[in-house]
């Protein structure tokens, strides 16, 4: 018996909102009430899905929408006032309420849809009213003057219900606008332009032949991404379902898409036999289907195909990739499909995928793509402490320029010099240039939909909430992924969301018991919010998990020290320091060792040793709350010139 799809329940911020004496206008001036009606479905729309909104449902005048935060949901509101302003005639109510929903089939239900659609009637005309739980979940309340309305009695509903009234200033809609530019490049709203490419099926019988499977779905997924109209999964979502006996009912419910290509290919020498399918879950059926018998020469062309049909029969525009250029060599090309699939398995499979990338650029030696992936391997070794900076980030820059060389509409060598520049060279000015690069080259690479890493927003300006919300735009398109879940807590941990950045590494720690990474940033959160004996806790657990390995050790000592663990603290600090030789240990988190031991004098000798090794994590030197202990010192305020963070305007 196939089983059922799973209904999605998640938190959600609820909008109604209403058009004011609209039936009045309606019986007065038919052609201008019509007409104000279709300015109100385009202003709803537009914003809307600017803030990664959904909407669900027109009720004749009045519209009802979701958000995935409380903070979207709000500014969303101020900003659909203030573009309402225009027509004297477009006089909008707005409600907001904060709740448990269950999404099935397009349509809403739970207690909270009723509360949002009584609190929107208590608004009054041009205004907006949100509930306590709005309140208590905004993320963000700046540029926002918030005012307890009072307690309100509404129908059906038990208890009293605290309202407030939102305004905002119209200089600081401007400001957001500019600010949260990122995701007005993609409009995700029409649900039905929504897909999750699957892992063809390898038909051939040897599982060596894996990595051409997936890297050919890959391929097409990367090309789809870059449609603006259409939501496209990403790969660590959508390649879970991998030989998934689910249905695509259930696969499209769990990713939230209305589309699913997926197909199968058998491989003999160099003849091959690709089967794709596009399933639509409206339609119930599939709505496309294709066989291509051709031989290797030919898989460019199939995939442009797959992905040209696909765009014909969603009816959006496909980027051409006109500046794409074949590898002289097909073995190069499958070298570096054999690449991605060994990077996918993260620091195990490095090595193995920088060898492979290797290869293809020693087969083709003018293969632009090869010496992207080159770059990208070593920018992620040198991340992940395996490359000390000055020689991962040397090599990544040549590799990405020698890209670039051969042909400058590379986006992945763009975007990794964007990454070279933010992390090692503190040019923040050229690295948001290279993500912008990144976001237009004509030969792309998966592109989120989020231009500037989160990361920028967070350490150049220490601007937490965007970066917290641009994390959550990603998600969208990637649900299943860990790592955005993981950044997501970092997130909320620097920017002291404590009890969120709890809820999202516990949830990952139940799914990935000995995730390390996630129990270390528990400590870390515990240790920012001044719980020190949780922080030493949950340090000591993040130690065993990790072996001694990594930050972990460095968050464990900071803790001890913090909690009045002196002695514990220095031992640890002794075996740190001693196998600095041996192993990549950051100076910056020696630094911080010693500043937590109230030895200032050796915290700053090592600072120094930190800008001349360029640690990474200099870049969240500024706006990090674990430097207060050094904020007030003139020598810190030397480092930050040192470095030469940006002027922070969003405060």
């Amino acid at each position: 018996m196939q089983n059922s799809p799973p209904k999605q329940r998640h938190l959600a911020c609820i909008m109604f909102t209403d058009i004011v004496g609209y039936t009045r206008l309606m019986s007065k001036n038919e052609s201008k009430a019509l007409q104000t009606l279709d300015e109100n479905r385009y202003i709803h729309k537009t914003i809307i899905s600017k803030y990664g909104g959904e909407l669900l449902k027109e009720m004749g005048d009045g519209i009802m929408a979701i958000f995935n935060t409380a903070t979207d949901g709000v500014y969303a509101a101020c900003e659909i006032h203030a573009a309402a302003e225009n027509n004297e005639d477009l006089n909008l109510r707005i409600g907001l309420h904060y709740s448990q929903i269950i999404l099935e089939k397009g349509d809403i239900f739970g207690d909270g849809v009723n509360i949002a659609a009584r609190i929107e009637p208590t608004a009054p005309t041009c205004g907006t009213h949100i509930s306590h739980e709005v309140y208590d979940n905004l993320l963000n309340k700046k540029g926002l003057k918030i005012d307890l309305v009072g307690g309100f009695e509404l129908k059906n509903l038990s208890e009293e219900i605290k309202i407030y009234s939102v305004e905002v200033n119209a200089q600081f809609i401007k400001d957001l606008a500019s600010r949260t530019s990122d995701y007005t490049e993609r409009s995700i709203l029409e649900t039905k332009n929504s897909i999750a490419v699957i892992p063809f099926a390898n038909m051939t019988g040897d599982k060596e032949q894996d990595y051409f499977c997936d890297g050919i779905a890959e391929e097409i997924l990367i090309t789809l991404s870059n449609i603006k109209e259409l939501k496209v999964v990403g790969r660590s979502s959508s390649f879970q379902f991998k030989n998934s006996e689910y249905s695509e009912v259930q696969i499209a419910g769990t990713l939230n898409v209305n589309h699913i290509l997926q197909g199968s290919i058998r491989r003999r020498g160099n003849r091959l036999r690709i089967n794709a399918m596009l399933y639509s879950v409206g339609e119930e059926s599939q709505i496309w289907a294709k066989r291509y018998d051709r031989e290797l020469d030919d898989i460019f062309e199939i995939q442009d195909d797959i992905a040209a049909k696909i765009s014909d029969e969603l009816e959006v525009s496909l980027v051409k990739n006109t500046d794409r250029a074949k590898p002289v060599s097909l073995e190069a090309y499958e070298m570096l499909l054999k690449g991605r699939y060994f990077e996918e398995m993260f620091i195990e499979g490095f090595d193995r995928a920088q060898s492979c990338y290797f290869q293809a650029v020693e087969l083709d030696p003018d293969y632009a793509e090869g010496y992207a992936a080159l770059a990208n391997i070593h920018f992620l070794q040198t991340m992940h402490l395996l490359l000390p900076p000055q020689e991962g980030f040397k090599k990544t820059k040549s590799f990405a320029n020698k890209a670039l060389s051969i042909n400058k509409e590379i986006a992945g060598a763009h975007f990794v010099l964007g990454q070279s520049a933010f992390w090692f060279d503190w040019d923040f000015d050229q690295a948001k240039e290279h993500y912008e690069n990144a976001a237009n080259a004509r030969v792309p690479y998966y592109f989120t939909g989020v231009t500037l890493d989160p990361w920028y927003n967070a350490f150049a300006y220490g601007d937490y909430e965007t970066a917290i919300i641009n994390t959550m735009k990603i998600i969208e398109t990637d649900p299943l992924s860990f790592y955005n879940q993981v950044l997501l807590g970092y997130y909320f941990t620097w920017g002291q969301y404590h009890e969120k950045a709890r809820e999202v590494l516990n949830n990952l720690l139940k799914l990935i018991p000995n995730y390390s990474e996630a129990q270390r940033l528990l400590a870390y959160n515990s240790f920012i919010e001044g719980d020190n004996e949780r922080a030493v806790k949950e340090g000591k657990k993040a130690v065993e998990m990790a072996q001694g390995l990594g930050w972990a050790q460095i968050t464990y000592s900071i803790a001890l020290a913090k909690n009045g663990q002196a002695a514990e603290a220095r031992e640890i600090l002794v075996r740190l320091e001693a196998s600095q030789e041996k192993v990549n240990v950051s100076p910056l988190g020696i630094a911080l060792i010693y500043a937590y031991l109230n030895d200032l004098d050796n915290a700053f000798a090592y600072l120094d040793i930190a800008i001349e090794y360029k640690d990474i994590w200099l870049v969240s030197l500024k706006h990090g709350p674990e430097y207060k202990p050094l904020r007030s010192d003139p020598r810190f305020d030397a480092l930050l010139e040192r470095i030469g963070f940006p002027e922070t305007v969003f405060q």
